[in-house]
């Protein structure tokens, strides 16, 4: 079974695992609030519920997701896992708000409960099913990289914790006139609302787009480093569409002495041990540089002292290269965004290069630090 398939095997087992486990829950906890009264119980019931419509979106989610791309969508239509994933958020969401509702009536609007200790054992065995549901959720979607499944896990977690809270509740109710339960449940629906709205956050930033991760960035420089003419790997930018898909750019130096075909046997080995190992597509961008000359050199340094003098969140300069023929210099700064006004920052930079190199022109490219 190749990666892809026992991706898609996981995914599809978890949902099902999750659709079993929460019907034998609903109609657990829906008969032990009905016999006991008791709204955390009933409204925990909705709760598995909701879980259920989860794993059915997570399953459906995930089988779209695996369209074969058309000419209208030709990078396929992995993103709808993204997608799913935030359905999942706003089931949650949905939930909690519910339960936070009803919980505040109740407290207005209390009502008896009354718990067996066959309810009570009922009740404790749940919490353990989604302690279950917890682990495997949480280890597969980690290992197959699935958003929506490490929210479901998320979310299990914090029906186990709420279910003990409810369990709790309900024997409390037995021995005090206390509206326990009607607080038990503000709680539960509060701590259900905080999980739904960070797995929003959490899915709305990778559908945004994030930063690469440090040791992503750093294996594929290490990469560039094996392959000579090239060095360095600048403005690494990488594209998701869909977990099993990524597209990525790079820019990297080269000698400007360096020949076509060598850059380009180069360009390809490092593109292809890249897509083996991390399972990037990357295309190539190509500065010429000339700083192996000592003065160029020197001059790389003192320029980056100039910019330093300007804005002192200058992260790096690269793609340094002195046209010596027309006292031209070419290169690229990158800023941290800590610098808001570029505009400012290019005339004052240039400025100052004028005033240092006054026999030379600059001309250089300012870029946000995307990695």
């Amino acid at each position: 079974m190749d990666k892809n398939d026992r991706r898609s095997h996981i995914i599809q087992r978890n949902s099902l695992i999750g659709l079993a486990c929460n019907a034998v829950l609903v109609v657990a906890k829906a008969l032990v609030g009905l016999a006991s009264g008791s709204v955390a119980v009933i409204f925990d019931a909705f709760n598995n519920a909701s879980d259920m419509l989860s794993s059915l979106v997570t399953m459906l989610g995930y089988r779209l997701s695996k369209r074969k791309p058309t000419h209208s969508h030709p990078l396929g239509f992995g993103r709808i896992e993204y997608i799913s994933a935030l359905l999942v958020s706003f089931i949650v969401l949905f939930a909690g708000l519910n339960f936070l509702k009803v919980s505040i009536e109740k407290i207005f609007s209390p009502a008896e409960v009354f718990a067996s200790p066959l309810m009570i054992l009922i009740l404790s065995s749940t919490i353990l099913i989604k302690i279950f549901l917890w682990r495997l959720n949480r280890k597969n979607g980690i290992e197959v990289d699935s958003d929506a499944l490490k929210i479901s896990g998320t979310d299990a977690l914090s029906d186990a914790l709420s279910s003990s809270v409810t369990v709790l509740a309900v024997i409390l109710s037995s021995f005090t006139s206390l509206n326990v339960d009607a607080y038990a449940g503000l709680f539960v629906s509060m701590f259900v609302l905080y999980a739904g709205t960070r797995a929003v956050l959490e899915t709305v930033s990778a559908i945004v787009g994030e930063r690469p991760a440090k040791e992503t960035v750093r294996q594929i420089r290490d990469v560039i480093s094996k392959h000579p003419p090239l060095k360095g790997g600048y403005e690494i930018q990488i594209h998701n569409y869909g977990p099993s898909r990524s597209i990525g750019t790079i820019n990297v130096e080269v000698p400007a002495a360096a020949k076509g075909e060598e850059i380009f046997d180069a360009m390809t080995e490092a593109q292809n041990e890249i897509m083996k190992t991390l399972g990037i597509y990357f295309t190539f961008g190509m500065y010429a540089v000339n700083d192996s000359n000592p003065t160029v050199l020197l001059m790389k340094s003192e320029v980056m002292k100039v910019l330093k003098s300007v804005e002192d969140d200058i992260i790096e300069i690269h793609a340094f290269h002195v046209h010596f023929e027309d006292s031209r210099v070419h290169f690229d700064v990158v800023v941290g965004f800590s610098v808001r006004d570029l505009a400012k920052f290019r005339n004052d930079a240039q400025s100052a290069l004028e005033r240092e190199f006054p026999t030379y022109s600059f001309q250089f490219n300012i870029d946000p630090d995307y990695s």
